[in-house]
């Protein structure tokens, strides 16, 4: 078949196994009858440890062929082929879209429509013509094949798509050093807010002894000298001299004495004699001079 049946055969919608009939064609009783693809049985995968994606072993760097992803089947996993040419589980093309192999059946290589596609999206691809990258075609028996799954980039696009570092080698560096940079700058200035704070309160402690001293002393500067921490006088002598007035008054009361106010007593009536600084000399004084000398 021609290059230009194969491109009509490109814009083709194919939703389901309902599409996939052939043309009808009628009987002299005016009967239809309808002619369902011979399509050969899916076959089983000989590892299972095999992914939709990935084969066993060979992560983000042997992807699934799209003909594998729809015609052999992983035991427990049920499989479909994105738009872009990728082997997912049903689950995610249910939300992005795609070909669930429960609908769909990849093409062989010995398919002549799928083949005459396949030509001519790699030949645009090497003359760096545009290929949409959900471009398709419907094969002879109904099958399908995808630009996305033919073209010669087809793993390093599934690779890339899957694997890729978000950001590459100079960039990632660049993020790198701008983070370790930033958690230095907070390491060094909670150091230094710490060290701060610690300045701070050591010298308002300081500040608090002082003021707890200062104040101290000037209470003890108020403070009467009756309370003041002073050594007491020692009494003994006036008290026991207090004491003995008292009983010798007790004692002359008691025996009966008419006057009350104590009295000195002489030891003789006769005056003594006081020597006076008389010149050069001294000589006694009478006691009528002594007398005189005190009223004066």
């Amino acid at each position: 078949m021609s290059n230009t049946s194969a491109s009509s055969e490109t814009n083709m919608d194919v939703g389901s196994n309902k599409s996939m009939s052939s043309n009808s064609s009628s009987s002299a009783d005016d009967d239809i009858s309808i002619e369902i693809p011979a399509t050969s049985p899916m076959a089983k995968t000989s590892n299972d440890e095999d992914s939709c994606t990935w084969y066993s072993g060979a992560i983000c760097s042997r992807p699934r062929s799209c003909f594998d992803c729809l015609n052999v089947v992983i035991p427990g996993q049920d499989c479909a082929v994105s738009p872009r040419g990728e082997c997912i589980n049903f689950y995610m093309a249910s939300s992005t879209g795609g070909y669930p192999m429960a609908n769909f059946m990849y093409c062989s290589a010995d398919d002549t429509i799928c083949s005459a596609c396949r030509t001519k999206w790699t030949n645009d691809y090497m003359a760096d013509i545009h290929v949409s990258s959900t471009a398709k075609c419907v094969g002879q028996s109904g099958c399908i094949c995808l630009a996305s799954c033919e073209l010669p980039n087809h793993i390093a696009t599934v690779v890339d798509m899957w694997c890729k570092p978000v950001l590459d080698a100079s960039l990632f560096q660049v993020v790198t050093g701008l983070i370790i940079g930033t958690i230095a700058l907070f390491v060094v200035a909670t150091i230094l807010t710490n060290r701060h704070f610690a300045r701070r309160l050591e010298q308002d402690v300081e500040l608090r002894e002082a003021q707890s001293v200062a104040r101290a002393a000037l209470r003890e500067t108020r403070r009467p000298s009756a309370l003041a921490h002073l050594p007491r006088l020692s009494l003994s002598g006036w008290a026991g001299m207090r004491e003995k007035l008292v009983s010798s008054e007790q004692n002359r009361l008691e025996s009966g004495g008419e006057s009350t106010q104590p009295a000195l007593a002489r030891s003789s009536t006769v005056p003594f004699n006081t020597d006076v600084d008389h010149g050069d000399g001294y000589r006694q004084m009478s006691p009528s001079e002594n007398s005189t000398r005190r009223e004066n």
